[in-house]
């Protein structure tokens, strides 16, 4: 069987059996099973495939069908420009989780421009002294990407995250370890975690977190579990099958977690702290009148992803 024969076969497999996106996943699943780009799989589109590379890439087909995610098929997924090993212990990562790093790490960015610029007009002890370290708390890491990805991508950042899943902290001290950042991990209950929750690296549990807020930071960014509890039925089986519900069900209106957020993050921000939420596209208008009504906060400004829809909400602790 040539190999555009045997793609198209796999697409039309994946088509029938409810896969979107077929086409694209059919080609994913031949590259990896040749071991290839799809650059080779256009120049050989021709050729004969063999019979071990047709067998194999079947195989791959037929899980795919099954609706198992195609990254937990290949056990990695690209976020960010990093590579971020993929279980079912965490969430996949999705595209528009970039929206909260990108805002987070421009944020920052504008932080350090204006510290720098207040250096030159310093005393020369506090020029000599230089910038302190900017501390962010990821909250609810699942696999860690948006932390492992701010300790990436800027300098003279420190990170902390955590979760109350152990095997997606596990995951994620992996990840950090793959992209070779350090990261601090904590096992809890939302806020619990940093106040005397079990550090986490890759082999396991291994201490406990500073006693109780003895720590505050420059920035929280989250994205924790949204999804209304009625409508997880009605996700895709690649969803509601294989991630973990703990990281999907967001309580009876989605907004279980965002009201202990609101409620408790500013007790561990510093003065002036940012904090920095994913939402559902449809939370916009709740989140920025339950940050209204906490009185704690600035306006929130609501920004949206690349699709034009609401994806962060980014407020700051008021200096009271």
């Amino acid at each position: 069987m040539k190999t555009r024969v045997m793609v198209k076969e796999g697409e039309y497999r994946l088509a029938k059996a409810g896969v979107m996106d077929a086409k694209i996943d059919a080609e994913e699943l031949y590259c990896l099973a040749c071991n290839c780009d799809k650059v080779f799989v256009f120049l050989r589109r021709e050729e004969e495939v063999d019979k071990k590379t047709e067998e194999k890439y079947m195989e791959l087909i037929e899980r795919r069908a099954q609706r198992i995610p195609l990254q937990h098929i290949k056990g990695e997924q690209e976020f960010m420009g990093l590579k971020f090993k993929v279980t079912p212990d965490a969430m996949v990562p999705r595209q528009d989780t970039e929206t909260l790093v990108t805002e987070a790490a421009r944020t920052i960015r504008k932080e350090f421009e204006n510290a720098m610029e207040g250096l030159k007009r310093a005393s020369l002890f506090r020029k000599f002294k230089g910038l302190d370290g900017f501390e962010i708390l990821d909250l609810c890491c699942g696999s860690g990407i948006v932390g492992i990805s701010l300790s990436k991508i800027l300098e003279s950042v420190s990170v902390s995250a955590t979760d109350i899943s152990l095997p997606a902290l596990k995951l994620a001290a992996e990840n950090a370890l793959l992209n070779r950042v350090g990261v601090e991990f904590y096992q809890g209950d939302m806020f619990q975690a940093v106040a005397g929750g079990q550090q986490v690296t890759q082999s396991g549990p291994r201490g406990k977190a500073r006693g109780t807020k003895v720590k505050r930071f420059d920035m929280i960014v989250s994205n924790p579990p949204y999804i209304k509890s009625g409508t997880i039925p009605m996700l895709q089986d690649e969803v509601k099958k294989y991630d973990p519900m703990e990281a999907l069900d967001g309580g009876r209106d989605g907004l279980k977690f965002y009201r202990t957020i609101a409620d408790q993050a500013a007790d561990w921000l510093k003065p002036g702290g940012w904090l920095l939420m994913e939402i559902g596209h449809d939370q916009g208008e709740d989140l920025r009148k339950m940050i209204k009504d906490s009185g704690r906060y600035s306006p929130a400004e609501v920004i949206k992803d690349l699709a034009g829809k609401d994806r962060v909400v980014k407020c700051r602790v008021m200096d009271l």
